[in-house]
């Protein structure tokens, strides 16, 4: 890209670019939670964030906000910043959009066209199903990322096994624990945190009587969590196999945390819940709620293999989680994580 000039003078400040802007909660976790760790570095850092909603999502976390599509705007606010963040987030993947994949690695090489370091930020990767595109992944990463720090084990081994040798890899975890807990009151409910994925109408019923075990043994009404607009779609074949057991839906993700119980298929359902220490259980679609559970300590099914019967274990083990193991899990990773601040830090110095 020769032709890009990077502008002279003295730089200042952050851009981060991620899936921001999409009404996903987990993704606005991550936001927060990054600009805050910056502000801790510098409490009055210029920040830019790259948004499908720029004015939307910039505000809550005090930064200048830049369209995804806004070449003209994102390349300026590179030229000023010192430090280009990717993330947090499983970014790097052909699961949701090949074309979202080739826009971050394009904003990673801009953003070294215009001299900024560059970073990502409690990163996830994969899955990459097709060949050339892991080839061009690794390529960009080896080119044009100066570190990356990975939200879990997992995602080291799969930057390794692409062929990602160039940048300082480290061991973090998801930026969103870094965030503090909700807190409130505990509610006598169980939250159910579904989505829409291949195949899981099939087991709508399956999710209908693992509420019902609930209510009936725990006296934890369902509460179905939507931690973004399409979860709706998953509740609704759910709901309407409820029968008589009373129930309710919220968007509020500040209510995961104040669950008896949590059952989830989005990953930040997880974080969420172990965040505030509630007894939660994993329900897997994606190799990132895997990797979570095992270093969480918490029980999984995976999705295409669950029953009711295998649902409602899932629940009872989850709700026999000892409080003592949710706080060390929690804290170890909350202890992990700070290494993607650290890892900023020494890069914001030049370092």
């Amino acid at each position: 890209m020769t032709w890009l000039k990077k502008p002279s003078g003295q730089r200042r400040g952050a851009v981060l670019a991620g899936a921001y802007g999409m009404s996903n909660a987990g993704d606005d976790a991550s936001l927060a939670a990054i600009a805050a760790a910056l502000r801790r570095l510098e409490r009055d850092m210029p920040i830019t964030v790259v948004s499908r909603r720029p004015k939307e999502t910039a505000r809550p976390v005090r930064a200048a906000g830049v369209g995804r599509l806004n070449g003209l705007g994102w390349l300026g606010a590179m030229g000023r910043a010192k430090l280009f963040i990717l993330g947090g987030g499983s970014l790097l993947q052909d699961v949701t959009s090949r074309r979202s994949l080739w826009y971050y690695l394009l904003l990673l090489r801009c953003a070294k066209a215009m001299g900024c370091a560059t970073m990502l930020y409690g990163a996830g990767a994969g899955p990459i199903h097709a060949d050339k595109a892991r080839d061009r992944a690794a390529r960009y990463l080896n080119e044009y990322a100066d570190l990356i720090t990975a939200r879990d084990g997992a995602t080291l081994k799969t930057l390794e096994s692409w062929g990602v040798t160039k940048p300082r890899m480290l061991l973090s975890a998801d930026p969103a624990l870094g965030l503090p807990p909700a807190g409130g009151e505990r509610e006598r409910k169980a939250g159910f945190i579904l989505r829409p994925w291949p195949g899981f109408d099939a087991h709508a019923g399956d999710f209908a009587e693992a509420a019902r075990y609930v209510w009936e043994r725990y006296k934890l009404s369902p509460l179905f969590i939507c931690l973004a607009p399409e979860d709706r779609k998953a509740v609704r074949p759910v709901a309407a196999a409820l029968g008589d057991v009373p129930y309710q839906v919220s968007s509020d993700p500040k209510r995961v945390g104040r669950m008896s119980l949590v059952l989830s298929m989005r990953l930040h359902g997880l974080v969420f819940a172990l965040r505030d220490t509630v007894p939660a259980g994993g329900i897997s679609y994606d190799p990132k709620v895997d990797a979570f559970c095992a270093d969480a300590g918490l029980p999984m099914a995976a999705l295409e293999d669950v029953t009711a019967e295998s649902l409602k274990e899932l629940a009872d083990f989850a709700m026999h989680l000892d409080g003592e193991h949710l706080s060390a899990a929690a804290r170890t990773l909350r202890t992990r994580e700070q290494t993607s601040l650290s890892a900023a830090a020494e890069l914001l110095a030049g370092e």
